[in-house]
């Protein structure tokens, strides 16, 4: 298990992005808070593998109502990554494991 961050650090509709190890050893995830419950995904379009991100740890879009690629505007729902509109469309985010425990998130790799 990897320690991500605190319950706090992650408000209601928003989200925060982790980095580990760097080249060929990147791993880059982010964690949303939506409807009370923690998701966690690959921050990886499926489209080309771009972040989601852009700016940084902004995942939703302007209302805030679903995750979007900040490079060419996929949009998924986020309670299960699904792409519903976009050059994606019908892709997922990859579901990264998520363990919530004494207030902090953890990635179970």
């Amino acid at each position: 298990m990897r320690l991500l961050c605190a319950e706090r650090d992650i408000t209601e509709g928003q989200g925060r992005g982790f980095v580990f190890g760097s080249g060929i050893e990147r791993e880059a995830v982010f964690v949303i808070r939506w409807q009370g419950r923690f998701h966690g995904y690959r921050n990886s379009c499926p489209h080309v593998g771009t972040p989601l991100d852009w700016p940084e740890n902004r995942f939703f879009d302007s209302a805030n109502e679903f995750l979007m690629c900040g490079t060419h505007g996929a949009v998924f729902r986020p309670e299960d990554g699904y792409c519903f509109e976009g050059p994606c469309s019908g892709r997922s985010l990859q579901r990264i494991a998520l363990k919530v425990e004494n207030g902090e998130i953890y990635w179970i790799e």
